[in-house]
């Protein structure tokens, strides 16, 4: 998208406040009480503005152009929904204790998701654009253009585990997987143990179609979502937090995480085939609250966990 000067995104003030999220809990864990106060206003602030101007009604609105006229609105005939400023909201946390959340990632599935991964926007632009530039360059299904860029794809997987959908969440996972497209290998035509960088949507005849295979930050995203998020183990200043988000079919399961030089092997129990909520956390045979695994300097130390 090359808005004019003046423009103004959303998916940018999403990532500006995810960055000052990152930066409020480090003032916090130096105890520097002062800065941290300035991040959390600048954050509220930029919340505020994200929630009450650019929620569309259904989901949230992709752009501002430089009149102000919302790009990625039911208002618009082509562009009217955006992967990105979709799930960002939800990744920054401006939706906490709010429903549009969830009313987004909905939106997200109805328009967007695919059986093959999930397009970047809906509907397609149908010809050149001079004011949106080169998003409509590509012909309608392809890259930019209502394609499945597959990078943001891990967002959405990281999204709903953090409004708690581990079915829908492991769904996306294994939509884009490369090693479950052998059966389909002739549609796809990429290396079937790599990410491609996009594939062909629906809105086009070549709908499967993979092209650019390793041309993609893909792979790192989607070991965050995997590693962080579906398994729940995410590396914080003052331990481990194990805040797993499992398809409620799963029994449970076991890992190995190596992080400073410290083995972890986890178990976690999955009796009453919950997708999140630790109800119990033992570490060295011994029950902790909460569930964050606190940091140890040398050895390998066992957790058990139970999803109820």
């Amino acid at each position: 998208m090359n808005l004019p000067r003046g423009a103004e995104s959303v998916f940018s003030a999403c990532l500006y406040g995810w960055a000052l999220r990152e930066l409020s809990e480090l003032c916090a864990f130096r105890h520097d009480e002062s800065q941290k106060k300035i991040y959390d206003a600048w954050y509220t602030e930029m919340k505020k503005a994200v929630l009450e101007k650019a929620w569309d009604g259904e989901w949230f609105v992709c752009d501002f152009d430089e009149k102000g006229e919302p790009v990625g609105s039911v208002k618009n005939e082509y562009g009217k929904v955006w992967l990105n400023a979709q799930t960002w909201p939800v990744l920054s946390g401006f939706v906490e204790g709010d429903d549009k959340g969830r009313k987004a990632l909905d939106a997200v599935k109805k328009y967007l998701a695919t059986e093959k991964g999930i397009k970047l926007s809906w509907p397609p632009y149908n010809g050149f654009d001079p004011q949106k530039g080169g998003v409509t360059t590509y012909p309608p299904g392809a890259k930019e253009n209502g394609g499945i860029f597959l990078h943001p794809n891990p967002w959405a997987i990281i999204a709903e585990t953090l409004l708690g959908d581990g079915d829908q969440a492991f769904l996306y996972y294994t939509r884009i997987n490369p090693a479950a497209k052998n059966e389909a290998i002739d549609e796809y035509e990429c290396e079937p143990y790599c990410y491609a960088q996009n594939i062909i949507s629906n809105d086009n005849p070549n709908f499967g179609l993979a092209r650019n295979s390793w041309l993609s930050g893909t792979a790192s995203w989607m070991y965050q979502a995997s590693l962080k998020y579906i398994l729940g183990i995410r590396p914080e200043h003052e331990g481990l937090r194990f805040d797993p988000c499992i398809p409620r079919e799963w029994s449970g399961f076991t890992v190995e995480r190596k992080c400073r030089d410290v083995m972890y092997k986890i178990t976690l129990k999955n009796p009453d085939r919950k997708s999140k909520g630790i109800s119990s956390l033992v570490i060295d045979g011994k029950p902790v609250n909460g569930n964050l695994i606190p940091w140890f300097s040398s050895g390998v130390h066992t957790v058990e966990a139970v999803l109820s």
